[in-house]
């Protein structure tokens, strides 16, 4: 599974560097591209193999405020269908599980801090959250990371033996589009 990713900050499109497109391209496509051309020969040798990168409801339905992030996490999506296509003889199923907002430790902390701030509870920063950034989660709350495990799991089992070059996403229903 290729995880590796971030955000690296909210940034309005003018006001990111190039450096900073390349910090978030770097952790987020080319970690899952290095990753991917390392384990790739012995899939092929094996003829067997499964390939599941995270990207994100951001990939396919991107926010205002962090271009960067938007634009790498749909590259790992097309990455993901090239590489299914690519290598779907060879026994290798490639898959992608694009997660919307999920409640990791690290997002608890960002809302603790904000809660923090703004002198409200940890649910209500949380609610607040929801509302304003993420308001078509159409379950009313941050997944949890095992519902996401869940989706790599299955992705990665012999019960989705036919299934290649798809994009999972688990998003509560955030993503409006088809």
């Amino acid at each position: 599974m290729n995880n590796a990713g971030g955000v690296g900050g909210l940034a309005q499109f003018e006001d990111l560097s190039d450096e900073d497109w390349i910090t978030i391209l770097n952790l987020n496509l080319l970690s899952t591209v290095r990753l991917t051309r390392a384990l790739v020969p012995s899939m092929r040798q094996q003829k067997w193999g499964r390939i599941v990168n995270i990207a994100s409801e951001s990939g396919i339905q991107p926010d205002p405020f962090m271009p960067h992030y938007n634009a790498a996490k749909a590259a790992v999506i097309n990455l993901t269908k090239s590489l299914s296509k690519a290598y779907a003889r060879d026994g290798i199923l490639v898959n992608t599980v694009s997660p919307a907002f999920i409640k990791t430790p690290l997002v608890e902390q960002g809302l603790a801090a904000q809660a923090q701030e703004q002198g409200v509870t940890p649910q209500q920063a949380e609610q607040a959250f929801l509302q304003q950034n993420r308001p078509h989660i159409e379950l009313g709350r941050p997944g949890a990371p095992d519902e996401v495990a869940s989706a790599v799991v299955y992705l990665a089992s012999e019960a989705a033996s036919f299934i290649t070059g798809a994009n999972l996403r688990v998003d509560g229903g955030s993503v409006a589009s088809m």
